[in-house]
Parts: structure tokens; sequence; C-alpha cells
């Protein structure tokens, strides 16, 4: 039992030891933290690729490339390759340039300080090589309005993969997009576009834009040509106002389509236009206006896509019988239809008796506080009559030295 009791301490002993020097040796290692970081970096361009060292104690440093070849040992360059130019050594930096990347110098390399255990840390170099100029391919021909039109943009051999958005002027459109990888590791990318053009789509730019790590603002465009039927608007150009019996009437005919329209007609619905009527171009006069001209007149415009019109509704109003010319000139729509006057004197009569009955209304009123009694003569001799008889016989005047009868307002 001794004996065990003895073994037992010597290994307890040893393990104890063994674990102070791992402990001792993992305080010294991560005193002295070695750090570097990634890079990304467009082919053709310059990567710096430093390694790091906190609280060094002379410890050597060194850069390993991906396959773990020494490129630098301290300030010293043991791989033969140009492109590798030291920035910065100290003993607490290892800072290396790498010139003019190629993509296969993509890959991790390696920090390592030579301490015990040795410490590492890792830069991963990642080689970014832009998309080619974006190409649209699709329809040239002009596209009739309401009709779908499709385009195809393609942003070849790029790393990564790039994204390609579509606008139409300040609006985002939304496209099928296909990534292929290619032989080299690279990637080709199109994407789709189909559209419903309208007129007012004419001229737009559409663009396809592509986006990658590598590059900004990278987009090419087509302007879409959309052809659409005529628009067609008649326009008053003389008189302003109404139109009486007597006057002009000029119309013009305004229209824009694409392409432009080559003709113009008026025509009147239902009847014929006035024989003395002149039609210049898309110009319509009819001179000496009367009501047997009234009627719908139509301009027609018509193109390789099709045909439109506007329609004008003329009423000749009777001409007003006055020395005045000002009533004549229905230019500035001053002319209004008889039935005004009527209004007018209806209006009158209206406010003619309104101020009668308030006279009568006063007048009344006058007489209601002004009211007393009414006396006469013819009775006055029954005031001095004897009796009942007498009285009578004076009051029907019988009496011969009565003076004349007189009536009096009190």
């Amino acid at each position: 039992m001794a004996y065990g009791y003895i073994s037992s301490l010597l290994l307890w002993t040893t393990l104890s030891a063994v674990l102070l020097t791992g402990a001792a040796q993992f305080i010294a290692v991560q005193s002295q933290n070695l750090m570097t970081d990634s890079v990304s970096v467009v082919e053709g361009e310059t990567a710096i690729i430093s390694c790091r060292v906190k609280n060094n104690d002379d410890s050597v440093i060194q850069l390993l490339n991906p396959n773990r070849q020494t490129i630098y040992f301290r300030d010293m360059r043991p791989l033969k390759d140009a492109r590798f130019q030291l920035v910065n050594f100290s003993e607490n930096e290892l800072r290396v340039a790498l010139n003019n990347v190629s993509l296969s110098d993509e890959g991790r390399y390696v920090c390592q300080l030579y301490t015990d255990p040795p410490q590492e840390a890792y830069a991963d170099v990642t080689v970014l090589v832009p998309p080619g100029n974006p190409i649209i391919e699709g329809q040239e021909e002009p596209v009739t309005e309401g009709n779908e039109t499709e385009m195809t943009c393609t942003a070849a051999s790029s790393k990564p993969a790039a994204k390609i958005r579509w606008m139409k002027g300040d609006q985002e459109l939304t496209g099928t997009s296909q990534v292929e990888p290619t032989f080299d590791n690279m990637y080709t990318v199109s994407s789709r576009l189909r559209v419903t053009v309208t007129r007012e789509d004419d001229g737009v730019a559409v663009r396809c834009v592509v986006e990658h790590p590598a590059v900004k603002d990278f987009q090419a465009q087509r302007i879409l040509e959309v052809q659409y039927k005529p628009e067609v608007k008649i326009s008053v150009e003389y008189p302003k106002g109404l139109t009486r019996e007597g006057e002009n009437l000029e119309l013009t005919c305004r229209t824009r389509g694409k392409p432009q329209p080559q003709q113009v007609n008026w025509v009147k619905v239902d009847d014929d236009v006035p024989s003395h009527a002149v039609i210049t171009g898309s110009d319509l006069l009819i001179e000496n206006l009367n009501k047997s001209y009234n009627g719908t007149y139509r301009c027609v415009a018509a193109n390789l896509i099709g045909e439109s019109y506007d329609d004008y509704i003329l009423y000749v109003y009777e001409s007003v019988p006055s020395s005045d010319p000002a009533l004549h000139d229905s230019r500035a729509g001053e002319g209004v239809p008889r039935s005004v006057d009527h209004a007018v004197i209806g209006g009158v009569v209206a406010v003619v008796m309104f101020a009668i009955l308030c006279a009568l209304i006063v007048l009344g009123r006058y007489f209601a506080r002004h009211k007393g009694t009414y006396f006469t003569h013819e009775a006055k001799g029954a005031d001095d009559a004897a009796d009942a008889d007498t009285a009578i016989i004076n009051a029907e005047g019988g009496v011969s030295n009565s003076d004349e009868k007189k009536e009096y307002y009190i």
C-alpha cells in the first residue's frame, strides 16, 4: 500500500507540473496577440496584407502564401516574386503589398509568429473581377402602343456574379435573371425584361443597371420608340363667345401622333359641310352664319396606326337687334339670350308690387292710430225737444230756424 501511495503522489506531482507549464505558456502566448485582416481587391490593383503583434517579445514574424511558401521572414523576402514589396517592418508589424493582383493570387495567406507553440492568423485575399460592358439586345424597330417589347441585358465574366436592375425613367421594373458560371470560375449574368408600352413611353430611356463591388454606375440604355394613332383636338379661333347669325366661325384642328398625321379632313355629321365653307389644311372657316348651319362638325386625322377624331357642336344664336355695336360683338362673350330681358322685367314688376303693398300697410296703421268720433248736426234739434215726437220732427229738419247742415270731423 505504501508503494501505491507513493506512485499516486509522483503521478499527481508530474501532472501538476505539466499543467502549470502549459498554463504559463498559454498566458505567454495570449499576451502576444497576432492579428490580421482579410482583403478584397479588384483584379490588377494592389492588395495590402498586414500582420500585427501586440506586446511582442522579439518573436519572429513571417508571412506565408496560400501554398505555405514564405513570402517574408522578418524584413527578408525568400520568395522570388517581385510583385511582393515590403511596406513596413517593426517588432509589432509586418506589412506587405502585392501589386498587380491576378485571379491566381486569391487564397488564404498566413501570418505566423514564432512562439512556443507558434501562433498563426489568416488573411483571406478575395480578387474581384468586374464584368464587361453591359449589352442590351432586343427589338430595335418601333413598337405600336399597347404591344409588348422584350430586351435582354448581359453582364459577362465577373467575379462574383453581378446583379442587374431595370429602370424606365424613374420607375424600377422587374426582369428575369439567369446566372451561368464560366470555365475560369467567373460568372455571366443575363436579365430579360418584358414591358407593355404606351404613347407616354415614346422617347423614354430604359436602363440596364449593373451592380458589382468592383464597379460603380455601370449601365447601358435603350430609347423606346412607340408609334400611336393621332390625338385630335378642335379649338375655336373665332368667335370667343356665342356664335350669332351673320358672324364668322373659325375652327382649327390640332393633331399629334407617331407617325405624324399627313392628312386632316373636315366633315359634318349626318349632313354636308356648307358649300361656301373654306377648308385650308387643318382650318375650317364658315362665313355669315345662320341657323341652317347648326350641327356637329368633325375633324378626322389618320396615320399608319389608326384614325381619331374630335367633334364641335355648332349652335347659331339670333343676332341682337341694337344700335350699339357692342351688343353685336360676341367675341367677348357679352351676348346673352333674350330670356334674360324677361327676367329683368319680371324683377322690376315684383319690386313695384312690393313697394305698393308696403305703402298700404303703412297707411292702414296710420288711420288705425288716429281713429275719432263722428258727429253731425242732423240730430241737434233732439236736444231741445220737449218730447219724442218733437225731437223726431226737429231731427228730420222740420225746424225752420235751424242752420244749414254741416258735418265735422273731430
